[in-house]
Protein backbone atom coordinates (compact mmCIF):
# COMPACT_ATOMS: atom_id res chain seq x y z
CA UNK A 1 0.00 0.00 0.00
CA UNK A 2 1.17 3.42 -1.18
CA UNK A 3 1.07 5.86 1.70
CA UNK A 4 3.43 8.89 0.66
CA UNK A 5 1.54 12.29 1.08
CA UNK A 6 -1.51 10.99 2.46
CA UNK A 7 -3.61 11.44 5.48
CA UNK A 8 -4.00 7.48 6.52
CA UNK A 9 -0.52 6.14 6.78
CA UNK A 10 -1.80 2.66 8.88
CA UNK A 11 0.18 0.15 6.24
CA UNK A 12 -0.90 -2.71 8.02
CA UNK A 13 -3.42 -4.43 10.89
CA UNK A 14 -3.75 -8.28 11.44
CA UNK A 15 -5.89 -10.32 13.88
CA UNK A 16 -2.90 -12.68 14.91
CA UNK A 17 -5.09 -14.90 17.47
CA UNK A 18 -7.64 -15.40 15.63
CA UNK A 19 -10.56 -13.80 17.45
CA UNK A 20 -11.68 -11.71 14.58
CA UNK A 21 -10.30 -8.28 16.10
CA UNK A 22 -6.79 -6.65 15.14
CA UNK A 23 -4.25 -7.44 17.18
CA UNK A 24 -0.95 -6.12 15.85
CA UNK A 25 -1.00 -2.78 13.83
CA UNK A 26 2.06 -1.49 11.80
CA UNK A 27 1.87 2.34 10.64
CA UNK A 28 4.49 5.26 8.94
CA UNK A 29 4.11 8.03 10.91
CA UNK A 30 6.40 10.00 8.77
CA UNK A 31 4.84 9.34 5.34
CA UNK A 32 7.57 8.28 3.21
CA UNK A 33 6.01 4.34 2.75
CA UNK A 34 7.80 2.46 5.39
CA UNK A 35 6.60 1.25 8.64
CA UNK A 36 8.15 2.79 11.77
CA UNK A 37 5.48 2.51 15.01
CA UNK A 38 4.41 -1.03 15.90
CA UNK A 39 1.50 -1.53 18.30
CA UNK A 40 0.74 -5.32 19.67
CA UNK A 41 -2.34 -6.16 22.05
CA UNK A 42 -0.43 -9.46 23.36
CA UNK A 43 -2.91 -9.72 25.90
CA UNK A 44 -6.18 -10.01 23.87
CA UNK A 45 -8.19 -7.45 25.34
CA UNK A 46 -8.49 -4.85 23.01
CA UNK A 47 -5.75 -2.19 24.02
CA UNK A 48 -2.24 -2.02 23.38
CA UNK A 49 0.06 -3.12 25.48
CA UNK A 50 3.86 -2.48 23.70
CA UNK A 51 4.53 0.10 21.30
CA UNK A 52 8.13 -0.10 19.20
CA UNK A 53 8.87 2.87 17.12
CA UNK A 54 11.90 3.33 14.83
CA UNK A 55 14.54 5.82 14.78
CA UNK A 56 14.78 7.17 11.18
CA UNK A 57 13.26 3.86 10.28
CA UNK A 58 16.74 1.69 10.93
CA UNK A 59 15.67 -1.78 12.16
CA UNK A 60 18.41 -1.56 14.55
CA UNK A 61 17.52 1.79 16.52
CA UNK A 62 13.96 -0.10 17.49
CA UNK A 63 12.66 1.61 20.62
CA UNK A 64 9.69 0.13 23.69
CA UNK A 65 7.87 3.09 24.14
CA UNK A 66 5.56 1.07 26.74
CA UNK A 67 4.78 -2.40 27.71
CA UNK A 68 6.85 -5.07 28.64
CA UNK A 69 6.92 -7.35 25.12
CA UNK A 70 4.19 -9.23 26.88
CA UNK A 71 5.91 -10.49 29.63
CA UNK A 72 4.47 -11.07 32.65
CA UNK A 73 4.74 -8.21 35.36
CA UNK A 74 4.89 -9.58 39.17
CA UNK A 75 2.49 -8.29 41.66
CA UNK A 76 0.33 -6.76 38.62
Amino acid sequence: MDTENTQDHALLSADTNGDGKPDVWMTDTTGDGKADLYQFDTTGDGTVDVTVTEEDGAAERRHVVEGDGGHPVPGA
